[in-house]
């Protein structure tokens, strides 16, 4: 039961940690089965002074990030001693309007605690404490956190991008977390290192060793080890392709072995295989293969038809911001979006930089500068469980087969040099102002899109869309940062026009291919594209898009080398070249 707050007293973030008034009503998850976890227990033991995480005089360098929309944001730490957490404390700022929810929460996404108080909008630190302490184990992982239902939420930007102990806990690196959500849930996305100003108020045990065998630590507040918050950090917004993004680097963990590619990605599996009808996910397609589809795509797990050697997925445990070449992911979920900013020189999939492969992604996979990579991406589930602000793969040297590319954006996105083949694309979430695509680029050079089954307007979930949210193609180019050119589009299946009923027809693919010409935009042109052998569902609308199943491709008579053939309805009519 979730009772009312009562607040305290107001006291200085230092006075409450040795005095906090725990008798204040608030609202405790579960029994007391849920106040102990792993067999901890703070039990006799002897309890020290409260400690938190960060300085008392801690402030936000961004006072109220430009967001708007409900998103949850906290901390994830790990106590070094067994003891009880007494309360969560937060950074109000006056923009923040509407938080009255703060929670506790196991590393798995189990809620332990969770309290409601009353609405401020007076900035500074808050202290919601717990009318009963949840007990805490040394050496497990925890979430503090708190909903802020319109955002306006303060940060502090590249402050926590590497792992480090501090007062008694260890943060790992991007230890801020937050997830959009319309009603919050449990945080695990990352953005550049930013811490998000969430802390608690805990007291460790006298009587309780650290699994690392450390001792006891009861730092001052002045000597908290924390990095100064700096005063040139920019708020936090969904990156352009021209905009340089960094997230929680870790430059002290790295996993070294050396990458195995295969020559080149196995060719689908063959008619035998497949599963479901034709034209569907796993289905024959019309070359005497499989489309791709549940059983030939993401991490091989034993489902029928599925020629892959199962695997066996373990947690994955190094380093998610990824600055040095030769890891290799393989057979491991990861519980986070995994940045690339590391690269050999090379162009090519034979020499990747990265390799992730049969594994679970539940996060976006983001290599932003052209001098990364090459990342290897192959047999993987890419499955966001939030809506966060990059596609779920790009965008730059950026190689992948056989993915399973799920919620989030979905898409798979390319600014220069790129393969995509044999994936499987569909089920984003819908929300914000997104214009969605399956493949796509605001400006790409060296794309090839083969074999993929992709689809927009399926939607898997909706998180507070705004009234401009939907499909814009299921391929989609824009001549927005740079030029359109160099890309090869070859049998694809493109669907789209999934609920065309009046509530929902306006989310649906105005086409299900834009190739990019586009008058108007800065780079209004394309230039070699090679357009051959896709099929295009037609869907409730009956010509795949709401207007149609392709846009223009080029200015008419002014082909620029682009090359348009034998692109039909899953029907096997024809569709003509479109030129404006």
């Amino acid at each position: 039961m979730i009772q009312n707050y009562a607040p305290p007293p107001t006291k200085s973030r230092s006075s409450r940690r040795l005095a906090l008034p725990l008798a204040a009503a608030v609202g405790v998850l579960g029994f007391a089965a849920v106040q102990t976890l792993s067999g901890g227990s703070a039990g006799a033991a002897t309890a020290v002074a409260p400690i938190g995480m960060f300085p008392d005089n801690l402030a936000p360098s961004i006072v109220a990030d430009t967001d708007r929309v409900p998103v949850e944001l906290g901390v994830k730490f790990t106590p070094r001693q067994s003891g009880a957490l007494t309360a969560v404390q937060y950074y109000q700022s006056a923009q923040a309007t509407g938080v009255n929810r703060a929670t506790v929460w196991s590393s798995t996404g189990k809620a332990i605690a969770q309290v409601t108080f009353p609405v401020t909008t007076k900035t500074g630190w808050r202290t919601i404490p717990l009318s009963t302490p949840v007990k805490l184990t040394a050496g497990q992982t925890y979430v503090a956190s708190y909903f802020a239902p319109k955002g306006g939420y303060p940060t502090i930007e590249n402050n926590l991008t590497t792992t480090k102990t501090v007062a008694g806990f260890q943060l790992p690196a991007g230890a801020g977390v937050y997830r959009y959500a319309p009603t919050g849930g449990f945080p695990i996305s990352t953005y550049k290192g930013t811490n998000y100003l969430v802390d608690v108020v805990y007291s460790p045990s006298t009587t309780s060793a650290a699994t690392t065998g450390t001792s006891t630590v009861r730092p001052s507040t002045t000597t908290t080890a924390t990095a100064k918050p700096t005063t040139t950090s920019t708020t936090t917004v969904q990156p352009t392709a021209s905009s340089t993004t960094t997230v929680k680097p870790t430059t002290t963990t790295t996993t070294t072995t050396a990458a195995k590619p295969t020559a080149s990605p196995t060719t689908p599996v063959g008619a035998a295989q497949c599963v479901g009808a034709a034209n569907t996910p796993g289905g024959a397609d019309p070359w005497g293969g499989c489309w791709p589809g549940p059983q030939n795509t993401g991490y091989p797990h034993g489902l029928p038809g599925d020629t892959r050697k199962p695997v066996t997925l373990t947690a994955y445990t190094g380093p998610t911001t990824i600055r040095n070449c030769g890891v290799v992911i393989d057979s491991k979920v990861v519980n986070e979006t995994i940045i690339i900013e590391a690269g050999n020189g090379t162009k090519s999939k034979a020499t990747p930089c990265v390799t992730i492969r049969n594994s679970l992604v539940k996060g976006v996979i983001y290599s932003e500068k052209s001098t990364y990579g090459p990342t290897l991406i192959e047999d993987t589930e890419v499955a966001p469980p939030e809506l966060p602000w990059w596609e779920n793969i790009g965008r730059a040297n950026v190689f992948a087969y056989r993915v399973n590319s799920h919620g989030g954006q979905g898409v798979i996105k390319c600014d220069t040099n790129c393969e995509a083949k044999d994936n499987w694309v569909h089920g984003m979430n819908l929300g914000g102002q997104y214009h969605y695509n399956a493949f796509g680029g605001n400006g790409t050079d060296n794309f090839r899109i083969d074999h993929n089954y992709a689809t927009c307007g399926d939607w898997s979930a909706t998180s507070n869309p705004g009234g401009d949210a939907g499909c814009s193609a299921v391929i989609g180019f824009y001549g927005d940062f740079g030029p359109i050119q160099n890309i090869t589009i070859n049998r694809n299946y493109l669907a789209s026009t999934f609920d065309v009923s009046s509530a929902g027809i306006n989310r649906q693919a105005g086409y299900c291919l834009n190739p990019g010409h586009y008058p108007g935009k800065p780079y209004p042109d394309t230039r070699n594209l090679t357009v051959t052998d896709n099929v295009f569902a037609r869907g409730g609308s009956g010509k795949c898009g709401v207007f149609g199943p392709t846009n223009s491709l080029n200015k008419v008579g002014v082909p620029n080398g682009n090359v348009w053939t034998n692109n039909t309805y899953n029907d096997g009519q024809v569709i003509s070249r479109v030129e404006q």
